[in-house]
């Protein structure tokens, strides 16, 4: 599948924060969806979801037909609350963490790969990795607002085929058979048309 107007990892990325955004339990959470602006404490509760790394390798015999790529998207979660006490605080997390898990991974559309609701129809074929870390934060003197980060990241395997660009496409083939030293008024030359369909529309689609 090649997509029309962002990559497949951004697709992805942005099929994640559509299911965990609408989620009611992360009702009044500030999302995010890069990097570009700090975190601010009066942001918290914090959710970032982060296009972190895309890894791409050949699909199949890299020296035999078309471009095909195997993409490895690595989606970052950076999940971040607060409260006074330390274990109070990294349950909380740990709760919203295994809420993303619950959304994301029981959700009936996001990983079938022939009917979705995601971002141009961009199938996930699987996730191979996901890792999780908890970072407290340093408070400050005063101890003012200290904070807990889950910082959780998998990677998802999505598929692209880049065919040439060819747009004279060779579709039809005209035959005309007639009998040499023939009287044109008694034999008329016959004409067959070979109709080839190469699938190349349904291939891009």
């Amino acid at each position: 599948m090649i997509t029309e107007t962002q990559s497949s990892a951004i697709d992805i990325r942005d099929a994640m924060y559509n299911i965990v955004s609408a989620s009611p339990y992360f009702s009044g959470w500030t999302f995010r969806r890069n990097k570009m602006l700090p975190v601010q404490t009066n942001l918290l509760p914090f959710m970032g979801i982060y296009l972190a790394e895309e890894i791409m390798t050949p699909d199949g015999d890299p020296g035999i037909g078309c471009v095909r790529f195997i993409h490895a998207a690595r989606i970052g979660f950076s999940i971040i609350q607060s409260a006074n006490d330390p274990d109070t605080v990294e349950h909380l997390v740990d709760q919203s963490f295994l809420k993303v898990m619950s959304l994301l991974w029981t959700d009936v559309k996001l990983m079938n790969v022939l009917h979705n609701s995601n971002p141009e129809g961009v199938g996930i074929e699987g996730v191979v990795r996901g890792s999780r870390r908890h970072v407290p934060g340093a408070p400050t003197s005063t101890n003012e607002t200290p904070w807990f980060e889950c910082q959780y990241e998998v990677n998802c395997v999505s598929r692209s085929e880049w065919y040439p660009d060819i747009p004279d496409d060779l579709n039809e083939i005209d035959v005309t058979v007639a009998l040499n030293n023939a009287d044109p008024s008694q034999v008329q030359p016959v004409t067959i048309k070979y109709m080839l369909d190469t699938l190349r529309a349904a291939r891009r689609s």
